[in-house]
């Protein structure tokens, strides 16, 4: 909904000033998007698949090949740039999917449960990439049941319950008013709004 991919059944939102709805490529040209499950053909190399975004973006070929170089060297994937994506990890996809997310230097980072099926040294070090968005002025909306790492990177966190948003607030304000001030990575929901939990920071 906030790309415009989708209708609302009701309300309405604004992403940087933009509706959705009325100017979905305003929206898309300054939001990069990292689904759950990166899609990338297999058969490319890291380089070609970030060449053909770069296409799909309409950046000139100079200033297409200077970015590449730029995000893959910055997720620590230079070395196998010409390697076929169909041989990389997991760790490996969600590198380069940032990376294609950073192509179009957006302004905000929409991240759905990125370090899924990661091993925890990986998750550990894609967190750390996350907070290097956060640094530079990139606002961040995280989508994550992993509560622990919510705590470690979100700045405001947004808990939902049956598609309602039950809390919000900061890390310490949420941990003040469920567990007492207590800031302990293991949160337990009380029963009138325990159920998946999706946070979220913005």
């Amino acid at each position: 909904m906030l790309l415009g991919l989708t209708e609302p059944t009701s309300g309405e939102a604004r992403v940087l000033g933009f509706d959705p709805m009325r100017e979905p490529l305003k929206v898309k040209a300054r939001v990069g998007y990292l689904p759950d499950q990166v899609g990338f053909y297999g058969e490319l190399s890291a380089w070609e698949n970030l060449r053909y975004t770069t296409r799909l973006l309409g950046l000139p070929d100079r200033e297409a090949e200077e970015r590449i170089e730029e995000v893959l060297k910055r997720m620590g994937l230079w070395e196998v740039k010409d390697r076929k994506v169909a041989a990389f990890s997991r760790g490996m996809r969600q590198r380069l999917g940032l990376a294609e997310v950073l192509l179009k230097k957006p302004k905000v980072a929409i991240l759905d449960e990125p370090t899924l099926g990661l091993d925890p040294e990986a998750a550990r070090e894609f967190l750390e990439l996350i907070k290097g968005l956060k640094a530079e002025g990139i606002t961040v909306l995280l989508s994550s049941h992993l509560l622990h790492q919510v705590q470690e990177v979100c700045d405001r966190v947004g808990l939902f319950h049956k598609g309602r948003l039950a809390l919000e607030g900061t890390v310490a304000e949420l941990a003040h008013r469920v567990l007492g001030g207590s800031t302990r990575s293991s949160w337990r929901a009380p029963p009138a709004w325990r159920g998946p939990s999706r946070p979220w920071r913005a």
